[in-house]
């Protein structure tokens, strides 16, 4: 195996334990501000916070509308640790490394979804305790430009490994 080959397995093993190291701080940071100071640390709307300071309005219900987008959080890490892990083993265009690859795309895109419905959600919630809302739904076209990318990405990698396994054919 080539020096290059080498590196990249180490980098990969490298980026594995500072994705667990990071992954770790915002789990922390999340249960220190739920836990101690009593907020929310995820990112929600003005909307959410206003609802979440109501005495009248349920925090359980608040803090359930984000277990969802924490979930997808959580198989992320998942997903990209047995992605890393795969590349730490040196199989960098193998099926189970398209896998992963997959489960991330699908899992960015299900992101993406999740918060229009969180943010639906809590404005149909609000309507409860306010006479006019006002739901505000932006769309990060950085969101969608990235789920295209890996789209693409998806299948220029499928496209080399039927060219590859063709050429293995001819030889």
């Amino acid at each position: 195996m080539n020096v290059s080959m080498q590196k990249l397995m180490r980098m990969s093993g490298l980026l594995r334990v500072l994705i667990l190291l990071a992954a770790t701080t915002v789990i922390f940071y999340l249960a220190y501000g739920y836990f101690v100071d009593d907020e929310i640390y995820f990112n929600s709307s003005a909307l959410f916070f206003a609802l979440w300071d109501n005495p009248s309005a349920s925090q359980s219900f608040l803090l359930a509308s984000k277990l969802p987008l924490l979930l997808s959080f959580l198989l992320g890490v998942y997903w990209l640790q047995k992605l890393l892990s795969h590349y730490q083993q040196g199989q960098f265009f193998g099926p189970d490394s398209m896998h992963c690859y997959l489960w991330l795309v699908w899992l960015k895109l299900a992101s993406f979804i999740l918060g229009i419905i969180d943010t639906l959600l809590i404005g149909n919630y609000a309507r409860d305790f306010q006479d006019s809302v006002s739901i505000e739904l932006t769309v990060d076209f950085n969101e969608i430009t990235t789920i295209l990318l890996m789209l693409v990405i998806v299948y220029l990698l499928k496209a080399a490994k039927e060219i590859e396994a063709e050429n293995k054919e001819f030889i």
